[in-house]
């Protein structure tokens, strides 16, 4: 059932289809109304909300025409800004614009106002010539919400092209994945080992099913069918790994030879997906960057920016810790063992490609030493060794012999910012 709601989830007709059912079902209790039971509820209406059969044909011919042109306006705009998001930014921000609600919602009210129209004129018959009906002011309001929401709509197209917006979401993105993480390590208990008993004397490999990325793995069901099985999983691979078809994802350590098949509770898809995966939550990031300093764009401010709210999210993960995460079962037995963080790891992949490409930009330099001290201030002690060594890493890929006089004295300055533990003491 959740593999049917994570694709429902992604799939972005979903919003537009529940707002043309909708519509659907209004045009259907109009024209009942206007069909069955006007006469009867006439006296109580007011007049204004009843026209003729001739006037109501030509309202709602009108707005069914209106929004069909809106809706194709909708549609080429935002096939704009998928060019622009995709060409500018990074392909990979494409889904978090095509899954936003307020675009979403922008097409499902357009299509939903046409559909609510052309239904009503198709039902609408000669024989309702003696009565009045309601079914053109009902359509009137739909216009007025569809022209409100059009004008809002034109607003947040305006917004959301922004680089500092893109960033912003991708950032809240970034900071919920660290959050869930955070939830997962406080109901387990992370150790720097894997522990695993004599009890389970024998292990067998879960291939995976299919080529693709682990996008998610449903811990909750995965243990609770351990636990009803009695035997230990140990993951090899971690979320946003890639995997091909029949590699190994994980172990299953049991008792007997009849091992269960986990395998309906690993999600594998063709692209990787931000809402489990820190690293490709901050790789949107980095591409935003790597683009800004690349020669056809040469925008370094943007590339700051990005580096800046990168900092301020890895200065965030404080609360998750580096190690195996032992997952218990409501007995307090270990079920699952996964690797699913690590600071080391996270840090490189963050920034090497960014420090690669912009060494020789004294500017994205400097912004990538604030993000080093930011993180720096926020982490425990072991992990600014890590940071202290990082930067490094990073120093030493540069050109310092070709920097000037002003350039070498801004990034000593921020050097002198990361002094091991011990110069400090």
């Amino acid at each position: 059932m959740k593999r049917v709601l994570m694709k429902i989830k992604k799939g972005i007709w979903i919003v537009p289809a529940a707002y043309s059912i909708v519509s659907l079902g209004l045009a259907i209790l109009t024209i009942s109304l206007d069909t069955y039971w006007i006469h009867r509820i006439e006296p109580f209406i007011p007049t204004v909300m009843l026209t003729s059969i001739d006037l109501a044909q030509t309202v709602l011919s009108a707005i069914a025409s209106s929004l069909l042109t809106m809706t194709t306006f909708t549609f080429s705009t935002v096939m704009i800004v998928l060019t622009t998001y995709s060409s500018q930014f990074s392909p990979r921000t494409l889904q978090n614009f095509v899954k936003d609600k307020t675009t979403m919602r922008g097409l499902g009210i357009f299509l939903g106002g046409f559909i609510y129209s052309i239904i009503s004129l198709l039902f609408m018959r000669q024989s309702l010539e003696e009565h009045l009906v309601s079914s053109a002011f009902i359509g009137v309001l739909y216009a007025i919400v569809c022209l409100s929401f059009f004008a809002y709509f034109i607003h947040h197209i305006a917004t959301s092209i922004q680089i500092s917006r893109l960033i912003q979401r991708l950032e809240e993105e970034a900071l919920k994945v660290i959050t869930y993480y955070k939830k997962i390590q406080n109901e387990h208990s992370v150790r720097p080992y894997i522990d695993i008993t004599d009890e389970y004397g024998v292990t067998s490999e879960i291939p995976a099913a299919k080529s693709g990325f682990i996008q998610y793995v449903d811990f909750s069901e995965m243990i609770n069918r351990a636990r009803e099985e009695r035997v230990l999983i140990e993951f090899m691979k971690e979320v946003g790994d890639f995997v091909k078809e029949g590699e190994t994802i994980c172990e299953v350590h049991g008792a007997k030879d009849a091992l269960p098949h986990f395998n309906p509770y690993i999600y594998i898809g063709r692209e990787r997906m931000g809402e489990y995966d820190l690293a490709y939550s901050l790789q949107k990031i980095v591409e935003i960057a790597l683009r800004a300093v690349s020669p056809g764009i040469n925008d370094p401010n943007t590339a700051r920016d990005a580096i800046k709210y990168i900092g301020l999210i890895l200065s965030d993960i404080h609360g998750i810790e580096d190690g195996i995460l032992h997952m218990k079962d409501n007995d307090g037995s270990t079920r699952v063992l996964i690797h699913l963080f690590s600071f080391n790891k996270i840090l490189y992949q963050t920034f090497y490609q960014i420090s690669h490409y912009s060494k020789e930009d004294i500017s994205v330099i400097l912004s990538i030493m604030d993000a080093l001290i930011m993180i720096y201030k926020a982490v425990d002690i072991e992990r600014k060794h890590i940071v202290y060594d990082f930067h490094k890493y990073l120093i030493h890929g540069m050109e310092k012999e070709e920097m000037q006089e002003w350039d070498l004295y801004y990034l000593n300055e921020k050097i002198d910012q990361l002094k091991p533990l011990d110069s400090q003491e």
